[in-house]
């Protein structure tokens, strides 16, 4: 199997535009700079093409048009290996391989060869800022889609600095899916203290698809600050087009729960749901081993169904999540900007890990009621479960 040609021999460094930064005016007004770092990402998974179409797009009209940046915009292949092949990955999947102890230890995979090379193209910009000055500061857009039709969206780890450029985009922000899979490109980046989000732009072969990662990837240099709204063409109706896609969806929505596709098990997804679908509790959403003593899956709680797998590769079966009230995220900003962290530690069943700056350790026999949603507020996130007991850690917020 074989993607078409314009994917295949790729690039790892698909553009870098201003092209010449070195050559930019010192104070960054006219290039470089000390102004903002944005990386645009696509194809970490090699059957979700339209986000490398978009880039290359989106970086021959800054070109051809000369829009002036301030700062430096830099587009990147994720898995040009498996991209020449159009499948989600050849060994294993490169979007669970950023934890520190992969990137030290990488392996002899074709995706750990991806990923070295992935990592150098970032560590050039990131540690060779024009003039020796810092970045303003440093964002990440990781454009991807899904195997399921339906609306685009964002997906973020819920740090104070994601939010208002996850929030320029007029599409549904999925929060919590750093709770539920780890190793993903998008928390690495946001554990580093930078801006990263991830959109899901539409179903992986729809045209529609690549087009709503255009529009993405120009609201998201508006809103970093790279790019006057004046100086791009058309950015009323490329908002529009998100818009349009996404009309009478929650704003904010939280993952709750993740089907694990057991290991050697065949799943087969029912046909028909799209993403942010409404589902009820005890409908049949998939079956397991269909056709040799096939077992039903049923949907455990009321919500929304996300990413439903309509692929061959992959052990996410399909995860559902819940509205959030947009009110809770100006809640959480406050608690967060007041240094209130302290503040879970007083809770029954909630202790700090003295050995492990920013983590707290919950016994769930004893912190039962909206614990979860309560250490939520104060910018903390589940990591692992230890027996009787879970693992917070503080995420990094920039107040």
């Amino acid at each position: 199997m074989s993607a078409p040609a314009d994917l295949q021999g790729l690039p790892r460094v698909l553009g870098v535009y201003p092209a010449a930064p070195e050559a930019s005016a010192p104070d960054g007004t006219g290039g470089a700079g000390p102004g903002p770092l944005l990386f645009l990402v696509g194809g970490v998974h090699g059957n979700e093409p339209a986000g490398v179409r978009a880039i290359r797009t989106v970086l021959a009209e800054l070109e051809r048009r000369r829009v002036p940046v301030r700062g430096r915009v830099v587009g990147l292949v994720g898995n040009a290996a498996a991209l020449a092949r159009g499948q989600r990955f050849l060994d294993t999947d490169l979007n669970r391989l950023w934890t520190d102890e992969r990137i030290a230890e990488p392996g002899p995979s074709a995706e750990a060869r991806e990923q070295r090379e992935l990592l150098a193209a970032f560590r050039a910009h990131l540690d060779r800022p024009p003039g020796g000055r810092a970045w303003e500061r440093v964002v990440l857009l990781d454009l991807h889609s899904t195997s399921a039709g339906g609306s685009p969206f964002t997906i973020i780890s819920d740090t104070l600095q994601n939010r208002p450029v996850a929030l320029a985009l007029p599409v549904p922000v999925l929060l919590g899916l750093e709770e539920r899979i780890q190793g993903t490109l998008l928390s690495w980046f946001a554990d580093l203290g930078h801006v990263a989000l991830c959109l899901e732009g539409g179903q992986n072969d729809l045209p529609s698809t690549a087009d709503h990662h255009v529009a993405a990837v120009w609201l998201t240099l508006v809103s970093a600050g790279l790019v006057a709204a004046e100086d791009v063409p058309g950015l009323a109706a490329q908002r529009a087009r998100l818009v349009n896609a996404a009309r009478d969806l929650p704003a904010v929505v939280e993952l709750r729960y993740r089907y694990g596709i057991p290991e050697g098990a065949r799943f087969e997804m029912r046909p028909g749901f799209e993403n942010f679908q409404p589902v009820r509790r005890g409908e049949v959403l998939a079956r397991i081993d269909p056709g040799s003593g096939a077992r039903e899956v049923q949907c455990p709680l009321a919500g929304r169904v996300l990413m439903p797998r309509y692929q061959s590769l992959g052990d996410d079966g399909f995860f559902l999540g819940r509205e959030v009230r947009p009110v809770w995220l100006r809640v959480s900003a406050a608690l967060r900007r007041a240094h209130l962290s302290w503040v879970p530690r007083i809770l029954p069943g909630v202790r700090s890990d003295r050995a492990r700056a920013g983590q707290l350790i919950v016994d769930r026999r004893i912190a039962r009621w909206f614990t979860v949603e309560i250490l939520h507020l104060f910018g903390y996130r589940w990591r692992t479960r230890e027996g009787r007991t879970v693992r917070f850690v503080r995420r990094r917020d920039a107040v």
